[in-house]
């Protein structure tokens, strides 16, 4: 059986809010005083593929992370960023 080489991120969650997903760039905003210091993420990604780091523990996002989903073949990776804002005081 031939193993997947798909290494893709499907959708990317904090709670109940869904990030924006273009290409390898993962994009959300949140709004004015809202800790990100501290945000549990949920992804969902290809087949049999695996994420690092785990994003389900709680992350500081002040700063773009970095995630590499490797596909289920083992050998077929790609890097995503993603990128959490707040919205400035209006």
């Amino acid at each position: 059986m031939k193993k997947n080489n798909e290494s893709k991120i499907l959708e990317w969650k904090f709670g109940d809010k869904v990030a924006n997903i273009s290409g390898t760039d993962i994009k959300i905003t949140f709004p004015y005083l809202t800790d990100i210091s501290s945000l549990q993420a949920t992804a969902t990604i290809s087949t049999n593929a695996t994420i690092s780091p785990d994003p389900t523990p709680a992350l500081g996002y002040t700063n773009p992370v970095k995630f590499t989903v490797t596909a289920g073949d083992g050998t077929t990776t790609k890097q995503y960023t993603v990128t959490v804002t707040v919205e400035k005081k209006k």
